[in-house]
């Protein structure tokens, strides 16, 4: 796709997305999401208050499914928006539902300039956006190198980035399956890192990046393993209940 037509596109579903129909079609869809995982998936989300911000805010989850997204959204307090597959944006339908979600296309195979353009114009006006610092999912308890799209987007428009560690989707619905299994799945949301935060680790703006990077994959790590932790303590309380 050329970068006009896709211009053309992202305009599309931004106009799509404000539309006040599309708004309760967001809140719908994220209240069907907040009762699937507290009803099927039983979820635990330790730090929930630091969802409640003001302002341009960068979610960062851990990836390991394709629950991750409504499961998080579910318990946001603002509309969440984030990039989806262009897929998701081939026909009218698929598009007007992608962007009523809150979602808008990214080009994965390529650096996708016109996706990074949108995701500033969100931050701008002051949103919440959820980037996966991985990229796509991965799988286990380790965090690879991340990629600077999250920091660059921080540092270009003073958006605090908010970790977050997520334990079970992987079980409840790997990669492949078309079904969700009833997991346990905890959740466990960072503290707020402003972009200053890395400023004194480096001048350069791409050292500066980096650093930023780095300290955000640091607390994803923390958090994934806090959130195995809390996930493998409240299977043990459960089991020892029914003994």
């Amino acid at each position: 796709m050329s970068i006009a037509a896709s211009r053309r596109l992202h305009g599309q579903v931004l106009t799509t997305a404000d539309r006040w129909s599309s708004r309760r079609v967001y809140w719908l869809a994220r209240n069907v999401g907040l009762l699937a995982g507290l009803c099927y998936f039983r979820i635990h989300v330790r730090g929930k208050k630091n969802l409640r911000t003001s302002g341009p805010t960068i979610l960062a989850p851990v990836h390991r499914s394709n629950l991750d997204v409504p499961l998080i959204a579910g318990h946001c307090p603002r509309r969440l928006r984030s990039l989806a597959k262009q897929a998701m944006f081939r026909g009218p339908l698929t598009r007007w539902f992608s962007a009523s979600i809150g979602a808008f296309p990214v080009q994965r195979e390529q650096l996708d300039r016109v996706a990074l353009e949108t995701a500033q114009t969100l931050l701008a006006r002051g949103e919440m956006l959820l980037v996966f610092p991985e990229g796509t999912r991965g799988s286990g308890r380790s965090i690879g190198d991340v990629h600077n799209g999250c920091a660059y987007l921080a540092d270009a428009t003073g958006a605090r980035v908010i970790p977050i560690g997520v334990a079970g989707t992987e079980e409840a619905m790997p990669p492949g399956a078309k079904l969700a299994r009833p997991r346990r799945v905890v959740v466990t949301v960072g503290e707020p890192i402003e972009p200053e935060q890395a400023a004194g680790k480096a001048d350069a703006g791409r050292e500066r990046r980096r650093a930023l990077s780095e300290l955000v994959r640091a607390e994803m790590q923390r958090l994934l393993d806090e959130a195995h932790e809390t996930l493998a303590a409240r299977t043990r309380a459960r089991g020892t209940r029914r003994d």
